[in-house]
This record gives structure tokens, C-alpha cells and sequence, in this order.
């Protein structure tokens, strides 16, 4: 189904906001209104639009739609702050909003249609001679007449390899709290680009070169002192060294090695493993020295990419937090375009979840369904699917894979309803939409997915909201977002219920924030119990903090007409901690700060 053919955009109120922060969201919607956005066109799948913003030369803002959705989004300007800017906010809002006011224009496919090579090619070289920055991006993408014509060998200068790994590592000196977790991210990324090489000598068929990348960067790893320069908790580096094993252990399948290069191999990967755990704390490169230890000739192994072997008959042992041999050995397979023995192999070490969707690139289109639904027993493994039948242009068959993971429970369970909420509103099959709307704001409460609800409903609406409510309170325990959904509808209440159970000082600042004018009582008194123990245990690195809850109680304390107390309060707490030198001086300058009402008053007037 072609997207003209679906509701368009795929998108709705809420999910613009959730793709934006609050302030940008906000600002988006006051360039929408003044009519900032100029000429809006779509092409197919992108939408490209003019924002005027605050320098002389409009932003440019690119939007690429998908049919569940915003694909990607670009804009000229710098913002980098997290989520999308304003500019394209407002875009957002103008296809929402205002969809008669975009210009429908053909893909540059169609236009193409039919135009001959030599036009094409004349087109293209005017182009690129009156945009150089064209000539720029072509360039390294055309690849040299002498590459196709070589044999699978990829050449690389391994001495160069070492440098950059050994460049890679932090270097002693460079420790230091502000620093180490740069540097980890720094060292994650280096790695990848020299694995990514390996990879790409592993697509053209180069075992060997691939296992030269490899063991040059392992080695670097497991014979430097870096181990102790670095933080413990820095998921890029873990995914790096995780890839770098699955990589390695892809590179010992490809390539061939007699019995005793593979138990010398093993034995030397083993070795490395043992150095790199004392960062990991756990095997990493076991499943590379497994690779090299057994190849592809155990009899069993043979048995099943012939067929032979029913489904879960294979015993796999696959560790945790990396990919096992069976998984890495249908990697290769893949690689390889050996399809049947993928499927052959996934049948029988009963990996489900790359069975289903080999079948979905295949065409298999009913038997990946099928295979799902009867099997598929979490809600992360039924979107994967999902997603891929949505992928392969089969958009129906992912709506019911999808629609029987809303009775599965697990991980993710969220992210897969929202999927099929979007999903089902392009698709015009409203009350699918709406019941997996009120499935992902169940499992996620929040602003977002309880407006995306609304949208839904429509006339429904009254009903469904106070079904929503009633879940939301019944709620054990409450989700850190519920009371935002609460103080949308004036439910100061029950907003302040979700604070008091909340050990989060996120959830109750909001609601502080909130409520001041409406329940100043119970804001003095959070405040207060909030700020007390840090003043009394001395956390003079925390102090900032609780004069902020006093600053709120100060607020409070005008709106309740508490005000002198409130003074007397801060008063006696500066006296009777008159010892911590950097607390007096924060609360002199809150006393001064936050003033009577009558007070201000008085100054304003004169």
C-alpha cells in the first residue's frame, strides 16, 4: 500500500510532543501560529519546508515519513539539546494541521521515469559542477573500475591497525572524574571504526584479512594498561567489546584452519579473554575461542543445516550478554546467502525469533506469521517480527503479529503497543489504534501517551478517560509519570498521592511546582521534610538543593498567606546552623530573595 493511500501523516498531537522537549514543543507551536513556516512540499515519503527563525536566511527543515511514522528528521539550524527543535515542530504541525497546505510533488523517481542515461548523466554533471559540495558526496560513493575487478582479498596495512588501537586506549594521566567517561565513549568509538573494517573484510568473503584486523586490535586490548583508567559502567564500551567477540568469532568461521591452528587459536583467545574480564567481569571472547575450537564439523551441527534435526533438537548453550555460537554461525550463514541452512539450523537450535523473520525476507509471508504468533512469547521478540513483515511491504500481516502481542506480557510490552497504535492509525483501523493506545498508556503512563489516547477516542473520549484514571490509580507501583497525567487534568489530589509514595525527587519537584498555589500546606511541608536532613547531616555538597525546597516553600507560604512564618522558619534554621559557613551565606540570599507579598508590593509601586 502506497502511503497516499493511508492516512497521512502517521502521526498525532502527542507523538509530536514526545518527539520534542516540553520548551521546544512549546515554541514549535508559537512559530506554527505566527505563520512561520513557508512553502511546505512533499515528495513521496519527505517533506521538505522553510522556518523563519532569528537569523536573516530561513532554516531549512527536511522530514522523512515511513508508515509508522517520523523516520528522521533534519534541520539547518544548530540546535543540539535533545529531541527535535521548534523549526520542526512547526513543520510538524503544518502537515498535521494544515495538510492543504503542502504542495504535492512527484518522487525524483517518477520524474526520472523514462528519461534516458545520457540525459541523466548530463543532468547529474550539471549539478555537481554548480554545487561542488554535490561533487564532494558522489565522489568516495562511485566505486574505482579496478575494485570490481579484483578477487575478495581486502587489503589493509595491519601496522596501522595497532596504532590506531593502541591511539584508541586512554593513556595513564588522563584519569580523572570529568574525564573518564569521554574517554571510555572515545575509546568505544575508535574501536568500532577499526572493527567496522573487519566487517567490511568479512562482506567481501576475507576471512583472513579479517582475522589480521582482529587479532591486531585484541591484542593491543589484552597486553596495554588501561584496564584501571577507566569507569565500570559504560555501556558503548561493553556493546564495543561484545561486537569486537561476535565479530572475531564470525572471522573464525570463515576461514580455513587445521586441527591444530584452530586449538592454538582457542587457547590464545582464551588467554585474552582472562585479561579483558578484569574489565567486562565476564567472558567476552569465549564464544570466538568456541568458534575456533569447533568450526562447522561436529556431526550434529551437520545434521541440522541438512535438516535433518526437528525443531529444538540442536542443545545450544547461548550466554547472556553476548551472542552465542548458534547465533553467530546463522550470521555467517546469512553473510553467505546460504539461506536453507539458516533456517534449517534456527529450526533446530530453536532460535525462533531468526526463523521468523528469515521467513519474512524470504516471502514466507504466512509461515512468518504463523511462526510468531504460535511461538513468539514476548513482546520484544513479536515487534522485531513485526516490524520486519512491516519492512518487507507486508503491513497487514504485522498489524495481527503485532495485535497478539498486546495479551503477552514482558519486556517492552510499551514500546510495542505504541508501535501498533501509530502503525494501525496509518493504516485507518481506528479501533485497533485506540485499544492499542490504551495498552502502551497502561504499561507507560505519561502526558504523551494519554494525549495520543484522546486523539483516538474522539466522541469516546469521557468514557475511555475514566477508565484510564481508574487504571492509573490502581496503579503498584505508580509510574514516575502518572502524576504529570494527574496535574493535566486538575487532579492535584491524586498527583500529590503519586509524590508522597514516590522516592524520586523528580516526581515530587513537579508536583511541588505544580500544586503551590492549590495545596500550599502540603508543599511546606514536603519542602521542609525534604531540606531538613541535609541541613542536619551537613551534606554541604547537597546545600543548593534544599534551599531550593525552601525557596518553594517560600513560594507556598505567600500563596497561603504564611509568609512571616515561613521567614521565622528560615531564620531559626540559619541560626541554629550559624557553624556551616556555606549554608548562611544561601540562606542570607533566600531571605533577601523571596520577599513578602506586601513587600513587593510597596517596592513596585515606588
Amino acid at each position: 500500500m502506497s502511503m497516499s493511500d493511508e492516512r497521512w501523516p502517521p502521526i498525532t498531537e502527542a507523538t509530536i510532543r514526545d518527539l520534542a522537549r516540553s520548551s521546544s514543543a512549546d515554541r514549535g507551536q508559537s512559530y506554527y501560529e505566527r505563520g512561520a513556516v513557508g512553502e511546505v512540499v512533499r515528495r513521496g515519503k519527505n517533506v521538505r519546508a522553510d522556518v523563519e527563525g532569528s537569523q536573516y536566511q530561513p532554516y531549512t527543515v527536511t522530514i522523512e515519513f515511513d508508515d509508522a511514522g517520523v523516520a528522521r528528521t533534519e534541520c539547518s539550524c544548530p540546535y543540539d539539546h535533545g529531541g527535535i527543535c521548534k523549526h520542526r515542530v512547526a513543520v510538524l504541525l503544518t502537515c498535521l494541521r494544515n495538510p492543504e497546505r503542502i504542495d504535492d510533488r512527484p518522487p525524483v523517481s517518477e520524474l526520472i521515469e523514462g528519461t534516458s542515461r545520457e540525459r541523466l548523466e548530463e543532468l547529474l554533471i550539471e549539478l555537481a559542477e554548480n554545487r561542488p559540495e554535490i561533487a564532494e558526496w558522489i565522489e568516495p560513493r562511485l566505486t574505482p573500475a579496478d575494485a570490481t575487478a579484483s578477487d575478495t582479498t581486502v587489503s589493509v596495512n595491519i601496522e596501522s591497525i595497532r596504532k590506531r588501537a593502541d591511539h584508541a586506549l586512554p593513556k595513564p594521566g588522563q584519569r580523572g572524574h570529568s574525564d573518564a567517561y569521554a574517554e571510555a565513549n572515545r575509546m568505544a568509538s575508535e574501536l568500532d571504526e577499526l572493527i567496522e573494517q573487519a566487517q567490511q573484510a568479512l562482506d567481501a568473503g576475507d576471512g583472513e584479512t579479517a582475522v589480521e584486523i582482529l587479532e591486531a586490535v585484541t591484542e593491543v586490548l589484552a597486553t596495554n594498561r588501561w584496564l584501571g583508567l577507566l569507569p565500570y559502567d559504560v555501556t558503548d564500551l561493553y556493546e564495543t567489546l561484545a561486537t569486537l567477540a561476535e565479530t572475531f568469532a564470525e572471522a573464525m568461521l570463515l576461514v580455513e584452519l587445521s586441527e591444530n591452528e584452530r586449538e592454538q587459536w582457542a587457547q590464545r583467545l582464551t588467554e585474552w579473554d582472562e585479561k579483558i574480564q578484569h574489565f567486562t567481569g565476564r567472558p567476552t571472547l569465549a564464544v570466538a575461542a568456541d568458534a575456533a575450537r569447533e568450526g562447522w564439523d561436529d556431526d550434529r551441527l551437520q545434521q541440522a543445516l541438512d535438516g535433518a534435526l526437528t525443531e529444538g533438537e540442536l542443545d545450544v548453550d547461548e550466554p547472556e550478554y553476548v551472542d552465542g555460537l548458534a547465533t553467530v554461525r546463522l550470521s555467517v550463514l546469512e553473510r553467505q546467502g546460504r539461506i536453507d541452512e539458516y533456517l534449517n539450523l534456527a529450526r533446530a537450535a530453536g532460535k525462533t525469533q531468526q526463523y521468523a523473520v528469515m521467513l519474512a525476507r524470504e516471502g514466507e509471508i504466512q509461515a512468518a506469521s504463523n511462526c510468531a504468533i504460535e511461538t513468539l512469547s514476548t513482546p520484544q521478540s513479536l515487534l522485531e517480527i513485526a516490524k520486519t513483515l512491516r519492512d518487507t511491504g507486508n503491513p497487514m500481516a504485522a498489524l495481527d503479529v503485532a495485535e497478539h502481542g498486546l495479551a503477552v506480557e514482558g519486556f517492552r510490552k510499551d514500546k510495542l503497543a505504541e508501535w501498533l497504535r501509530d502503525r494501525a492509525a496509518s493504516l485507518g483501523e481506528e479501533d485497533l489504534a485506540l485499544r492499542a493506545g490504551i495498552v502502551a498508556f497502561e504499561e507507560s503512563p505519561s502526558p504523551s501517551t494519554y494525549g495520543a489516547v484522546e486523539e483516538l477516542a474522539g466522541d469516546e473520549w469521557e468514557s475511555v478517560r475514566s477508565k484510564l484514571l481508574k487504571s492509573l490509580r490502581e496503579q503498584h507501583p505508580t509510574s514516575e509519570h502518572a502524576a504529570e497525567v494527574f496535574l493535566e487534568e486538575d487532579l492535584y489530589d491524586e498527583a500529590i498521592d503519586v509524590a508522597d509514595r514516590s522516592d524520586r525527587f523528580g516526581v515530587v519537584e513537579t508536583v511541588v511546582e505544580a500544586v503551590t498555589e492549590h495545596r500550599s500546606q502540603w508543599v511546606i511541608r514536603t519542602c521542609k521534610s525534604n531540606a531538613e536532613p541535609i541541613v542536619e547531616q551537613g551534606k554541604h555538597d547537597s546545600y543548593e538543593t534544599a534551599v531550593r525546597w525552601l525557596r518553594y516553600a517560600g513560594e507556598a507560604a505567600q500563596e497561603g498567606d504564611e509568609f512571616d512564618e515561613w521567614r521565622e522558619y528560615v531564620e531559626a534554621m540559619r541560626e541554629e546552623h550559624y557553624r556551616k559557613y556555606k549554608l548562611r551565606p544561601m540562606l542570607d540570599d533566600l531571605l533577601d530573595e523571596v520577599r513578602s507579598p506586601v513587600d513587593g508590593e510597596v517596592s513596585s509601586d515606588g
